[in-house]
């Protein structure tokens, strides 16, 4: 039987990239920001949010960038937690992350800086924490203000959600639906089916993409025995649980 996931996945060493993309591009989406860069102190880019729309001017700002972080690097290694540089195009903000490590905020326009603070600096720590790999655990999380730890919740959601959506047992599970629904509707017909599934998966507490073996058929037995036997008569029920229950079984089995 699969094992139902949590979202305890951004501990994995393996998402913590993604999780530092997916971060970036939260702040990009909710601040002024319009290029967000995670950096060592040695230059090299770790994460990136950079839109399309930016443009050949990419190739000046990271000119600019790359000039000042030596310099930037030597301050906040004696203890600057945070620099802020303005020229003629913008401004740019170089925020320390723990040790050796740079969050690079930069601003394409004269925009009102103090609208723009608090959200690098929920950003900053909750880059920390992704970069330092700690724990999403709740004693974790309480020791954040209210603001970075809802944000750290929230990312953890988003990033499990999407990466979830691209592992095998989910797009089993859809496949699986897809068949179901095309069962019910030669029987019940197009109109019934939605309400069905809905009755059928409210019964087992369960929605599809956490669906396992055992829910699918426990799911089947319902629809057949609760929907279809009582409007459609025995003979039709039995036709479908000795047509459509071994079928499903097998395609569950089938995938890898």
């Amino acid at each position: 039987m699969a094992v139902k996931k949590t979202k305890e996945d951004l501990e994995d060493v393996s998402l913590l990239k993604f999780a530092l993309v997916s971060q970036l591009k939260r702040t990009y989406e909710t601040s002024d920001v319009d290029i967000l860069l995670f950096a060592g102190a040695d230059g090299k880019i770790y994460a990136s949010y950079i839109p399309d729309s930016i443009g050949p001017k990419i190739f000046e700002l990271t000119n600019l960038i790359t000039s000042n972080l030596l310099h930037i690097n030597q301050q906040l290694s004696m203890g600057l937690q945070q620099s802020v540089i303005e020229y003629d195009f913008g401004t740019v903000i170089f925020s320390s992350v723990g040790r050796g490590a740079l969050l690079i905020s930069l601003f394409t326009t004269k925009v009102d800086l103090s609208q723009n603070m608090r959200k690098i600096e929920i950003t900053r720590e909750v880059m920390q924490h992704l970069f330092e790999q700690r724990p999403m655990t709740k004693d974790q999380l309480s020791t954040y203000p209210a603001d970075v730890s809802r944000e750290l919740r929230e990312l953890a959601k988003c990033v499990f959600n999407e990466m979830y959506t691209q592992s095998s047992e989910y797009k089993k599970n859809m496949e699986i639906l897809t068949d179901i629904k095309k069962k019910i509707t030669g029987v019940m017909g197009r109109g019934e089916v939605d309400q069905v599934l809905a009755m059928a998966f409210n019964e087992i507490a369960s929605s599809p993409k956490w669906m396992t073996e055992k829910l699918w058929l426990l799911l089947l037995e319902l629809v057949i025995n609760d929907q279809i036997r009582p409007l459609h008569g025995d003979y039709i029920a039995d036709v479908c649980m000795a047509e459509w229950m071994p079928d499903i079984k097998r395609k569950l089995e089938s995938f890898v």
